[in-house]
């Protein structure tokens, strides 16, 4: 005995179905480009128990011959009241300076969502959120500026030679906690600034 076929919704039902797939469709292709955001939301801290933060080790390589002056951190992008966990390179007397040819050794940071150098969220959450915070002026700029500097006489002013863009790095996508990010700052020969920021990742069980 031949069984019967489901019958087909009809009318409104068919065009309710319709439109149910048409509505997932448009959503999964909105998606598209979502992994990345979904990979640093939902990467873990680092830390050994629930609401701990592990931290990150980060190292600059200074391979042009001039003084570099930026300010670096790491924050969460979605938390408007995040304090970041930041530090700056200057050009004065006083505070961190990374001299050109000259590495920084590694720092350490607090594990959050992101990490910036020279961004202009990051500035925007240190200004909004920490507002008691000691800031070198020089070094709170978009970006990263180098400095020719005169070893012979250290009261001359410093004379800027450009600036390369800002550099960004997402927890998940990019670095896990407890890495090393190395940046290499290096003379941008061939590209639309004079200079530019070069990534490394070592995880934290590399052999290296």
């Amino acid at each position: 005995m031949l069984k019967s076929r489901p019958r087909l919704p009809s009318g409104p039902m068919r065009n309710a179905a319709r439109h149910s797939a048409l509505v997932s469709l448009l959503v999964m292709l909105s998606c598209a480009g979502c992994g990345e955001a979904w990979q640093n939301l939902a990467a873990s801290f680092g830390g050994s128990t629930a609401g701990q933060r592990g931290s990150f080790g980060v190292m600059f390589i200074n391979n042009t011959p001039y003084r570099a002056v930026f300010t670096l951190g790491s924050y969460d992008q979605t938390d408007p009241k995040s304090q970041p966990d930041f530090d700056q390179f200057a050009f004065k007397t006083s505070g961190r300076k990374l001299e050109g040819n000259t590495d920084s050794g590694i720092l350490s940071f607090r594990c959050a969502r992101v990490f910036s150098i020279g961004g202009p969220r990051l500035l925007a959450l240190i200004h909004d959120n920490l507002p008691d915070a000691s800031l070198s002026s020089e070094a709170d700029i978009e970006g990263l500026e180098f400095f020719k500097t005169d070893p012979a006489d250290a009261a001359a002013a410093p004379v800027s030679q450009g600036k390369s863009a800002p550099f960004e790095a997402l927890l998940g996508v990019d670095f896990p906690c407890n890495a090393l990010l190395i940046f290499r700052l290096e003379i941008n020969d061939a590209g639309p600034e004079p200079f530019r920021v070069d990534y490394e990742l070592i995880p934290s069980k590399s052999s290296r």
